[in-house]
């Protein structure tokens, strides 16, 4: 029996997922988390062998996360989820040890795939993304070279300041938020634009016309 936990903050994924695994005899998920702070608290307490994690979370960034799993729990098998067929995003959270990388709308077979493959050491990514690997490897234009992100409100919304110079403090104040979610909206804009830091946000944005 392998076990499985799941970390998503879309009640209609988690659920989704557990649906196709419920009648799966060799698997079994034993916990379900919403956030980056309920992930940490409760896999001190119980540990799966594989934890299917989403890249965005309200309260952090999946992909920072995966490696502070991994600094602490080495024998951690981790699934990125995600909704992006995003060439950085994959290399990033593979780098930072995870196994194996979902897209959300990923079927049955294909999901007991990965949960097997990781738990049996391997790496495992579908074979579309496969080969967006292997033609990046080649310098081949990928979808992800042309890829304009789909952005959140409350993600537009932080954007839109950070370009107006505002500080994190000030973004929480506007927005009736935490400095802690702003920094966790601002982390996610970076994944997703692909850019290392503010400056690169402002330019990508403008690039791209998100603002």
């Amino acid at each position: 029996m392998i076990t499985a936990a799941i970390t998503d903050d879309h009640i209609m994924v988690v659920e989704g997922l557990k649906t196709m695994l419920k009648q799966v005899e060799d698997i079994q998920i034993i916990n379900t988390y919403h956030c980056v702070n309920d992930t940490v608290d409760g896999l001190q307490t119980t540990l799966p062998e594989v934890l299917l994690l989403d890249i965005n979370l309200p309260d952090g960034n999946g992909i920072h996360l995966c490696k502070q799993l991994k600094d602490t729990y080495k024998e951690l098998k981790i699934i990125a989820l995600s909704n992006y067929e995003d060439i950085s995003f994959i290399k990033q959270i593979i780098k930072n040890g995870a196994s194996g990388y979902l897209l959300k709308n990923t079927n049955k077979t294909e999901l007991i795939n990965a949960i097997k493959a990781v738990k049996n050491n391997q790496l495992f990514l579908p074979e579309k993304l496969q080969r967006m690997l292997l033609n990046d490897s080649l310098g081949k234009p990928t979808n992800s070279s042309f890829f304009i992100p789909t952005l959140t409100r409350r993600e537009k919304e932080v954007l839109e300041l950070i370009i107006k110079e505002h500080t994190t403090e000030e973004i929480a104040t506007l927005l009736f938020i935490t400095s802690k979610t702003v920094e966790a909206h601002r982390s996610n804009l970076i994944q997703k634009l692909e850019v290392k830091n503010v400056a690169g946000l402002v330019r990508v944005a403008i690039e791209k016309g998100l603002i």
